[in-house]
């Protein structure tokens, strides 16, 4: 969990600016009642006490969802091959099949404002008109929110109809949670999840495997993976409002970053290999199909990200591989795969991105983010 303060004043030699920091600090509990937090500079003297009138913040942590940086192996019931070890006995890691989620984070424009889910958790709203000073607040709490999913796997907006629509969430009037669920808000109104007579709310649940894995909207399609199929959500109006089509089989999203939407065409990173869709779901022939998966740590598959590079026709995938400087400890992605879809080309190539955002509007070049929080 972390913290942030404001208020405070240079205490043991440590600036206010410091201990303000706006990103705060993670908290490390000493007991029931006290925590610390180590700051980047050091202090010059002892005190016991100080700091002027201190106002404290809580960022969204464990309690709230937020889960673990990295995959961990499920070591309960079902794991592992029938009759391995004995019975009634804690199964290790190292012989795990099952790899539970890490927290992943997908973002969605609601107007200038955005939308955040934390994948197994809440969904966020934040009002960018409040300025950088302001935090994010929960969709539930805002007012004439009505029957928002407590939970949900991923989320995404609709287009052109402008639906907000949670997959993988709480079942309506309920707390217990559909991985294969597909709920939609009201026409418009992205806090308005209660389905009436009079609004264009309501839900659909997949067939085709075990989870949702990932959503992106296309053109006048949204498309949706589970970890086993692909499906299409179109916007139809009328009493059904939206219809679904089965795609294809076998042919999931690896992670919930690695499906992206360009021109109206989707790509996406499988489990074993890449996949387009310009009306039809194909496999992406790729010359270095086998080099990619054969380096890949499929246990942090998952934390797989993509990017797009317009200007030089450029879809590429980040992934954590053998390789990783990090070993098996919390490792980020340290690879790429390069598809470039002009030229029907690939490279590969090692470069430490976490997230990557291509051009747009004034901004002339992409950003993107390494594991430390540098930006490029």
């Amino acid at each position: 969990d972390w913290v942030v303060l404001s208020g405070t004043t240079d205490t043991g030699g440590i600036t206010a600016d410091t201990l303000n920091d706006y990103y705060g600090y993670q908290l490390t509990v000493i007991d029931g009642n006290s925590y610390s937090i180590v700051v980047p500079t050091a202090a010059t003297s002892t005190v016991a006490a100080g700091g002027g009138t201190v106002a404290i913040k809580y960022l969204i942590g464990n309690d709230a969802g937020l889960g673990a940086q990295s995959a961990a192996p499920a070591l309960g019931w079902g794991v592992g091959g029938w009759g391995q070890s004995t019975w009634n006995t804690a199964r290790v890691a190292t012989t795990a099949d099952i790899s539970l989620d890490n927290s992943s984070w997908n973002l969605s424009l609601w107007g200038e404002d955005l939308i955040a889910t934390v994948r197994g958790g809440a969904i966020y709203y934040w009002d960018t008109s409040a300025g950088a000073s302001s935090r994010a607040v929960l969709v539930s709490s805002l007012a004439g929110a009505e029957s928002v999913p407590t939970e949900a796997r991923v989320t995404t907006v609709s287009f052109p109809d402008r639906h907000f629509i949670a997959g993988g969430c709480t079942a309506y009037n309920s707390v217990e949670v559909d991985d294969m669920l597909v709920r939609w808000s009201s026409q418009e109104e992205f806090t308005k999840f209660a389905p009436t007579a009079t609004n264009t709310a309501g839900d659909q649940r997949l067939e085709v495997g075990t989870k949702i894995v990932a959503m992106v909207a296309a053109r006048e399609e949204t498309i949706i993976s589970t970890d086993e199929a692909v499906y299409g959500m179109t916007f139809v109006g009328g009493d059904f409002v939206f219809s679904f089509r089965l795609l294809a089989t076998d042919s999931g999203a690896a992670g919930l970053n690695t499906m992206i939407s360009i021109d109206g065409d989707v790509y996406w990173l499988g489990k074993r290999n890449f996949f387009r869709y310009d009306g039809i779901v194909k496999e992406l022939p790729c010359s270095v199909q086998y080099y990619v998966f054969d380096r890949m740590q499929k246990n942090f598959i998952e934390k797989a990200t993509v990017g797009h590079n317009k200007a030089f026709k450029e879809v590429t995938w980040f992934y954590v591989s053998n390789d990783n400087p990090a070993g098996t400890v919390d490792p980020e992605p340290d690879s790429y795969a390069t598809y470039n879809y002009a030229e029907d080309a690939w490279t590969v190539g090692t470069m430490d991105r976490t997230v990557w955002s291509d051009s747009f509007g004034a901004r002339k070049v992409p950003f993107a983010f390494d594991p430390d929080g540098h930006l490029y």
